[in-house]
């Protein structure tokens, strides 16, 4: 079993990377990828034989870099890039995760201010040196019952996820608020990842707006992307097939994980997701020996 998404406090996840690690150790898990928002701090603590240690399984560099399309916000996954190239790209092009928390708690203050949305800027608490603001700002808008005709699905005021996807990245949303200033286009993140020896899969396809899952085929044809995410934690298995035929279709690769954030995401449990995501190594058979050639010995060891 593997899992190739996965975050720790480097960026919004609760988990350090040894607790992670344990983690990984504790679900036998052969193949594990941290790729934590935007930084690959954790990937350099790695290089810490007492850390690395604590799990018998092959970790693979990963990242995910937040860009976005058509205006909404989207996510590129890189794998099996240099460390220390990589680390040079991001410096060069992307904010810090505090950075980028403090600047979009003021676009988002901002244009919330300008369409009326009613809210107490000095009640909105959030510590931007590993918390989102936006789930922050969600509490505070949901308080107040006027607010509730801006919001596009009702559903986003009952789940932090459902607020920031539907309302705060989706163009059709009363509360869009546009975030492109904050990160890299999709074609410099992807080149990023290119150019540190990595490759790079679309993420979570449908945990996006339905707008990208319209687009994907469009998205697939104009960019360079080598794979697609195609196991994920809230998918149906109606989705993970059309996104495995589209692979196989246009000659890409495969990945998938559960987007473990420890207790800062409900069920996305490390491994098993909601309890039956179990992603097999067949998934990644055709890249992954590139960047990982003893994997197979390594896949008999954790058996």
């Amino acid at each position: 079993m593997i899992d190739i998404h996965s975050h720790t406090t480097y960026s919004d996840g609760s988990s350090s990377v040894e607790e992670l690690l344990n983690e990984a150790q504790k679900e036998s898990l052969s193949l594990l990828s941290i790729t934590d928002h935007n930084t690959i701090q954790a990937h350099f603590e790695l290089q810490n034989q007492n850390i690395r240690n604590k799990f018998n399984g092959e970790i693979i560099s990963g990242i995910e870099i937040t860009t976005t399309y058509k205006g909404e916000t989207i996510e590129v996954l890189g794998y099996g890039f240099d460390l220390e190239t990589m680390q040079q790209f991001l410096n060069d092009n992307v904010l810090t995760f505090e950075e980028k928390q403090l600047r979009e708690f003021e676009l988002i203050k901002n244009q919330y201010r300008k369409i009326g949305v009613i809210f107490d800027e000095n009640r909105i608490q959030f510590n931007p040196k590993v918390e989102s603001c936006r789930p922050a700002f969600a509490i505070e808008i949901k308080k107040h019952p006027e607010n509730y005709k801006f919001f596009l699905n009702q559903e986003s005021i009952n789940t932090p996820s459902g607020f920031t996807r539907n309302e705060v990245y989706n163009p059709k949303s009363p509360l869009y608020v546009d975030e492109s200033s904050l990160f890299p286009s999709l074609e410099r993140a992807i080149e990023m990842i290119h150019k540190s020896g990595g490759l790079a899969f679309l993420a979570h396809t449908f945990a996006y707006s339905p707008n990208i899952s319209n687009e994907l085929l469009n998205i697939i044809d104009n960019y360079q992307l080598d794979g697609l995410e195609c196991f994920y934690t809230t998918f149906t298995k109606e989705q993970s097939d059309y996104l495995v035929k589209i692979c196989e279709e246009k000659g890409m690769y495969m990945s998938g994980g559960s987007d473990f954030h420890g207790t800062r995401k409900i069920n996305h449990n490390l491994g098993t997701g909601h309890g039956n995501l179990c992603i097999g190594e067949s998934v990644v058979k055709n890249w992954i020996n590139r960047y990982l050639p003893d994997f197979d010995n390594t896949k008999s060891k954790i058996k």
